[in-house]
């Protein structure tokens, strides 16, 4: 029996064996691969982790604010200033009874951060993007309410932003980047904008560049960077004044200076600006030096801002549309006499428009030099630091200061502060006179304790127009009418029965009184701010600003009239005589703001 019992058990074995394969064949379950899960990439310190299936190392980062102010605009920037950000801080800076004092700003973002190891080194590309929300820009009237997602948030408006979208690979860094020519960031330290200082950080420049890395922490550079126009661009703004004190006609606007106000007129955009640097790098800090040329070219002879064609730098602007048969868009062309229809005299006879047969001034470039430097843990203070940097320019204003443009500030009572920061000016058949101008930024942190840290900050900036001084104010010091700032539907000083449309050869319309020519103005600003951080990547801090304008205009004259459908940037303040003097603003600065990998 047990032969048999063995032959029957064998082959029952067998049948059960062959089933068992035919059922794996027909999809029963099998025993899964091992599944690939993300792993920690520390090529890159903190917060990497490799893209499954790749080579690839990413970081999300993100930040959480919430940002109010009193006596400053969204962007932290001191009330009263204007600059070429209008809706930021108050128009003209009135510091009337509809003059907004208080805001809220609410801002997030998050940031990627991809590498790849190759065989020439780190392919890198890097994008920062985000959103702001503005209760209250400031501005006379209550100011501007929330308007989600809409203008340009770059400098503290509402809406979307993008300040870093740049690659790197090979020694080449190229995007929206932080320029080459900066080095101290007094952001890192401070709540308000520093206004003396033409740092990009905070909202980046498009170029591109090469760096050289020579060992030992020594390297250089050498970038091509946006000189003009776009957001960040460090602005060009040669102001043409050959429109004088003549009005061509009702829809003219024919002095480059208004209130808050400024009408360049420049030679196209036709290159970046070459920038270069050199610094040293090591565990004590780091010291450098960098170089730029700007271009500084005027536009066409002729009154150089006719009509409301184009859009001025300032409040208002671009907003009237009337444009006379002989002042046709671009706003170079020869300026007419009213009465007779002609090309006013010393300007070739071309036409309507008339622009190539103006001609032009020469070319011109300015520059801009710098020097700074950053020590960590000075003094045997560990977790301390110190710096400062320097910057001297000439026809290159966007290099010292983010804010150039006009300023207007009100104190109490017929008291006012004037400041024009620009590249240089040009006035009929002369060369462009370039400006003078110097800035520097200083910081001290101190860190109390790893939840407690203070710093303290201060800067200046300086501007002489040097030869333009003499095109504005061509009587000297004593003129009662100087050119580009007056004379027209928008200029600032005005007699104080300037009609709201002038009839031409109306006697002392353009009678300012002006006791003191001047263009020239310095500002100074020192600060303090306090971060507590309950814990980790939780920052709340407090900042204290102090804004001082010096003008050198100081004296007395009678200001135009607000109000008319020429003064679009109407703030209530009456007409008439004024003392023009120093001014001082304080603001103070609230934060809360969560940082994640960012």
């Amino acid at each position: 029996m047990r032969p048999v019992k063995r032959v029957l058990l064998g082959s029952a074995a067998a049948i059960f064996a062959v089933a068992g394969a035919q059922a794996a064949d027909v999809g029963l379950p099998v025993k899964a691969k091992p599944v690939e899960y993300v792993r920690v990439c520390s090529l890159y310190g903190a917060g990497f982790w490799y893209v499954p299936g790749t080579d690839t190392c990413v970081k999300i980062g993100a930040f959480v604010r919430l940002q109010t102010a009193y006596g400053a605009g969204g962007g932290g920037t001191f009330q009263g200033g204007i600059g070429n950000n209008p809706g930021e801080s108050d128009f003209s800076g009135a510091f009337s009874r509809t003059t907004s004092m208080f805001n809220f700003q609410t801002r997030g973002a998050i940031s990627l951060d991809l590498r790849t190891q190759t065989e020439y080194g780190t392919l890198r590309s890097y994008l920062d993007i985000g959103a702001s929300v503005q209760s209250n820009a400031g501005g006379f009237a209550g100011g501007a309410t929330t308007q989600p997602l809409g203008a340009s948030a770059q400098y503290g408006n509402t809406g979307v932003y993008m300040d870093r979208a740049f690659l790197q690979f090979a020694g080449f860094t190229a995007g929206r980047i932080r320029s080459f020519f900066d080095m101290v960031n007094p952001g890192a330290y401070s709540l308000a904008s520093q206004r003396f200082s033409g740092d990009t950080s905070g909202v980046g420049i498009t170029g591109i560049a090469y760096t050289w890395q020579f060992g030992g922490g020594l390297s250089a550079s050498l970038s091509l960077e946006d000189s003009g126009w776009g957001a960040g661009g460090r602005g060009r703004s040669i102001i043409n004044l050959a429109g004088n004190s003549y009005p061509i006609g009702g829809s003219d606007a024919s002095s480059a200076f208004g209130l808050g106000i400024m009408w360049p007129d420049n030679k196209g955009q036709q290159f970046f600006d070459p920038v270069f640097n050199i610094r040293l790098d090591q565990s004590w800090g780091f010291v450098g030096a960098s170089f730029a040329l700007h271009d500084a070219s005027g536009g066409y002879y002729g009154s150089g801002y006719n009509c409301f064609s184009a859009s001025p730098v300032g409040a208002g602007g671009g907003v009237t549309g009337l444009c006379g048969p002989n002042n046709v868009s671009p706003n170079s062309s020869p300026p007419i006499n009213v009465a007779t229809g002609q090309i006013i005299s010393n300007y070739p006879v071309g036409g309507n428009n008339g622009n190539e047969t103006s001609g032009h001034p020469a070319d011109k470039f300015g520059w801009a030099s710098s020097v700074g430097f950053t020590l960590v843990n000075p003094f045997g203070l560990a977790g301390d630091s110190v710096g400062a940097q320097a910057v001297y320019s000439e026809g290159a204003i966007g290099y010292n200061t983010t804010a150039w443009g006009p300023y207007v500030i009100y104190g109490a009572g017929r008291k006012v502060g004037m400041s024009n920061l620009i590249d240089g000016v040009f006035d009929l058949n002369t060369g462009v006179q370039l400006t003078h101008n110097w800035s520097a930024v200083g910081f001290y942190e101190h860190v109390w304790s790893p939840q407690w840290r203070t710093s303290i900050y201060g800067g200046f900036l300086g501007t002489d127009w040097a030869g333009g001084k003499a095109l504005v104010c061509p009587l000297g010091s004593a003129t009662t009418m100087p050119n580009g700032f007056s004379g027209g539907l928008n200029g600032v000083f005005q007699n104080s029965n300037y009609p709201a449309y002038p009839v031409a050869g109306t006697a002392n319309r353009y009678q300012g009184n002006v006791s003191n020519c001047d263009p020239n103005s310095s500002w100074t600003q020192l600060g303090t701010r306090t971060m507590w951080n309950p814990v980790p990547d939780l920052d709340v801090g407090l900042d204290f600003t102090w804004a001082h304008l010096n003008t050198a205009f100081a004296g007395t004259a009678n200001l135009n009239a607000f109000g008319t459908i020429f003064q679009q940037n109407a703030t209530g303040r009456p007409p008439g005589a004024y003392n023009i003097t120093n001014q001082d603003v304080l603001s103070t600065v609230f934060r809360i703001q969560r940082n994640f990998l960012y």
